[in-house]
């Protein structure tokens, strides 16, 4: 045996002795003991003598513990120290492993996600196939921007109010020279040797009703739009005869060549509408009750009369213009 092994048995001798109470005496070894015995009864010693001036004072249950500290890598682990084997106080700490478990949520997170791209990616595929290729714009549907305007008659067949219509031709004969030829105008004149004739073309129309009567305005109205009229005698009963249309038309005429009476529509007061109602006494309405009232409107006519008066005398410029002085032709109804 060496001298190094000679001292580790004097001192492990010299240990048991200053434990009488601990070890018998069969405990001391001798030269001849095996090395690993030696080196285990000298730790057991040492462990007991620390044992015994830590819990000298207050006797107590003894348990020694030791909890290393963990490390973050869980796959590196501290080897097994010579004193983790031999020192009955303290125990080897337990790998820890990753829980297979755990790993689930994720991997089903990833396959769902896989499914969303391929499913984005299987519907763009689809809408790509479906829109067609390059159109014209021109063979696009467009918006009717007009709904329903095929369904509403034009202009002149969708009449709000009934017109009033001004006469497409003036011409005054003269019974004292028969011979003589007048011109369409606007100077109307009426006496016992005078009269005036007349003439409407009338188009198709929703009223049905017409008649022919005078528009004369107020004085202040006359003289505010420059227009006035002379008259004498009894105006209140002017004549308007129903004559026959000439064939030529009716741009100018003669006392020969007037077209020929039919009947006597009625009579007429050339007065304003104010002075007409007091006048006359007529009532709300009365415009429907003349007698120069006739049926129009169902399709396209001419209209020609012959305004004469008796022991009467009236002159006046009849122009289209507000406010009317004339002899019109009015839609009723």
């Amino acid at each position: 045996m060496k001298n190094g092994d000679d001292s580790k048995f004097a001192l492990f001798n010299d240990l048991v002795r200053s434990f009488p109470g601990w070890l018998d005496k069969s405990s001391i070894c001798d030269k001849d003991m095996p090395l690993r015995d030696l080196h285990v009864g000298t730790l057991l010693l040492t462990s007991k003598r620390e044992i015994k001036n830590n819990f000298s004072d207050t006797p107590r249950t003894f348990m020694s513990s030791y909890s290393p500290l963990q490390m973050h890598d869980l796959d590196h682990q501290p080897e097994d120290t010579e004193g983790d084997i031999l020192l009955p106080g303290k125990h080897i700490p337990e790998h820890r492993t990753v829980n297979p478990s755990s790993k689930w949520p994720a991997w089903a997170a990833l396959v769902l996600q896989v499914i969303a791209v391929i499913c984005a990616c299987a519907l763009y595929n689809v809408a790509s196939a479906s829109v067609p290729g390059q159109r014209n714009v021109q063979t696009l549907r467009q918006q009717n921007q007009f709904p329903g305007i095929e369904s509403v008659g034009s202009p002149q067949q969708k009449q709000r109010a009934p017109k009033l219509y001004f006469p497409s031709a003036i011409v005054r004969v003269n019974k004292a020279l028969p011979d003589q030829v007048y011109n369409s105008g606007s100077h109307v004149i009426l006496s016992d040797s005078d009269s005036m004739f007349f003439q409407w073309h009338l188009g198709q129309s929703k009223f049905t009703s017409c008649y022919i009567d005078s528009i004369v305005p107020t004085v202040e109205d006359g003289l505010a739009a420059n227009k006035s009229y002379t008259s004498s005698g009894s105006i209140t009963e002017i004549q308007i005869w129903n004559v026959t249309t000439p064939v030529e038309g009716m741009t100018n005429l003669s006392w020969n060549t007037r077209p020929q009476r039919i009947a006597l529509m009625g009579t007429v007061a050339f007065l304003p509408e104010k002075e007409k109602i007091e006048q006359l006494g007529l009532e709300d309405g009365w415009q429907s009750q003349l007698a120069t009232r006739f049926s129009c409107g169902k399709e396209a006519v001419v209209i020609t009369v012959e305004v004469a008066c008796n022991s009467c005398r009236l002159e006046f410029e009849q122009i289209f213009s507000v406010p009317p002085l004339a002899f019109d032709l009015m839609e009723i109804g």
